[in-house]
């Protein structure tokens, strides 16, 4: 059976796939929302048997990651699925074989990038005053921290 992951570097449509639009949208039974860890979990099936999982990887989070926009969807999508590869790199170590890791091996520019839609979120979510946003957002980077994520993720 072939994945998603596999359906999108095909395609190349790693923004799509990582943004959950179209056939690589996965419903949250819950709130009908984009189910961003499903996506990472297909991802990581189809990388594990690769002698090169984490070069794919790299690229295409590095495709998708050149057409995020600042705006709350792009910056929520982001934070998720950023929060998810840290949080399956605690389970699947092969995401990060040879000491990789998607976020801090990125180039500058896509950490200014990272960094920039870190604190439009972060701005975006404090300005609104939701208190409930807000410690949704800072219980999400503290989950990305405890998990191996950078913990200046608004400043790399």
């Amino acid at each position: 059976m072939t994945s998603n992951f596999e359906i999108a570097l095909n395609k190349n449509e790693f923004p799509d796939y990582f943004r959950g639009k179209g056939e690589y949208f996965t419903r949250d039974p819950d709130w009908g929302t984009q189910l961003h860890i499903r996506n990472w979990q297909d991802s990581s099936i189809f990388l594990k048997p690769l002698s090169n999982s984490t070069d794919i990887l790299k690229n295409a989070f590095s495709l998708y990651l050149s057409t995020v926009e600042l705006t709350i969807t792009d910056a929520h999508d982001l934070l998720e699925n950023i929060g998810c590869y840290y949080y399956l790199r605690t389970k699947q170590p092969y995401l990060s074989k040879n000491g990789f890791d998607l976020i801090r091996d990125a180039n500058n520019d896509e950490k200014r990038r990272i960094s920039k839609t870190m604190s439009f979120l972060k701005e975006t979510v404090a300005t609104n005053n939701t208190p409930e946003n807000l410690e949704l957002f800072n219980r999400r980077v503290n989950m990305l921290v405890k998990n191996g994520g950078p913990d200046n993720i608004t400043n790399l």
